[in-house]
Formats: C-alpha cells, structure tokens, sequence
C-alpha cells in the first residue's frame, strides 16, 4: 500500500452541492441505470439489512430503501455524509450513516452482519493489494449466503484502459477494476462471482458468500 494514492473527498471543490448532478450527468456512467439495477442484482429482500460501502451522499442507498431494505452507509467523507444524513430523514429508523476513514478495509462491524453489501463508484480509490484486503473483509460482514455487488467503471485489460482514456479525455487514470484480474481477486477470498454489464464502460460483479 506504500505506493497508493490518497484521495481525501472534503478538500475536492467538486464534492459540493451539485455532486448528484454532475455523476448524472457522465452519460458513460450510466449512473441511475446501474444504481436501479443493484438490488436485483444483490438479490434483497425487504427487511435486508444492507451495507452500502462508499455510500458518498447516499444515492446508492435509496433503490435498496425503496425495496424495503435496511441501509448502513459508510463513507470517509464527511461533506458527503452530511449529503446523505440530509436524505436519512425521508427513511426514519432505516437509513443511517456512519463516517469511516477506511470503508473499505476496516469495517467496524462483527462478522456476519449483514444480508447483503454493495458499493457504487468507489472501488477504483484503491489498488489492487487492497482491494483484495477488501474482497476478504467484505466477506467477513457478509452473511452466509448473502451477495455482495459491486459497480463501476470496468475494463478489459490495460490496453483497454488506455483506449478509454484516450476517448474520454475526462476520465482519470486511477485504480480502475480489470476483468482479467479484478473477480479472482473475489474468487480468492470465499466468493462465488459473477459479472453483469450495464454499458460499455460500466460493469457490477456480484460474489455469493
């Protein structure tokens, strides 16, 4: 981890009131689409109670609420969670938000938490080291039996990655998942994976415990 970068959320002038709307607005996100998808792919039951892992200003977490699920949402930033916990009042007793500097790799839950975990646009701030670090503590949370998913962008291999950053002169080079390598990192921590595209660029991998 020596040699991974820092992102620190609350000193980004863009994490600011029209964060929503600008995510919306990246059409190659597909934003809403993948969002909406995520319970079915997770495959909740109302009353699950969910873990929604790099929540930001809570939109991953309203499908799973709107299924009759039960949201915890943790994220390290603290601009974004006031955001979130600005959303938490329309779901009184089944949203709440907890400020975690390593959502990620230290959860501060006991094993077998959870029915279900998800994250949305967050997996690509941490390297590969960790984000296998993370495959094994999600895994501890999750349940026996429950699904985990996983989204964002997504690509084939680096040449790929290249490819895309070339056409998308938006984008940032950052940790972005590789299909080659990004679901036996999963595999090798317990679960049973699966991938489902959304659009071009955007991808969830779901994993059975």
């Amino acid at each position: 981890m020596s040699d991974a970068r820092v992102w620190d959320f609350d000193t980004y002038p863009w994490v600011d009131d029209d964060y929503d709307g600008r995510m919306r607005r990246i059409e190659r996100l597909c934003y809403d689409e993948t969002l909406d998808a995520l319970p079915s792919l997770a495959e909740v039951l109302p009353g699950a109670l969910v873990l929604d892992i790099g929540t930001g200003t809570g939109n991953s977490a309203l499908p799973f609420l709107e299924r009759g699920c039960r949201v915890v949402g943790v994220d390290p930033s603290i601009r974004m969670l006031s955001q979130a916990r600005a959303k938490m009042a329309a779901w009184p007793g089944r949203f709440t938000v907890l400020l975690v500097p390593d959502p990620f790799l230290n959860l501060p839950f006991a094993p077998a938490t959870f029915d279900a975990i998800t994250s949305a646009y967050a997996i690509h701030h941490l390297d590969d080291a960790a984000k296998a670090q993370a495959a094994r503590e999600v895994h501890r949370v999750l349940k026996p039996g429950g699904v985990l998913a996983v989204a964002d962008t997504m690509f084939r291999d680096e040449a790929h990655k290249a490819e895309a950053l070339r056409a998308h002169a938006d984008m940032e080079d950052e940790y972005q998942p590789l299909l080659t390598t990004f679901p036996s990192l999963f595999e090798q921590a317990g679960f049973l994976v699966r991938l489902h595209q959304i659009g071009e660029l955007v991808w969830v991998l779901t994993g059975r415990r």
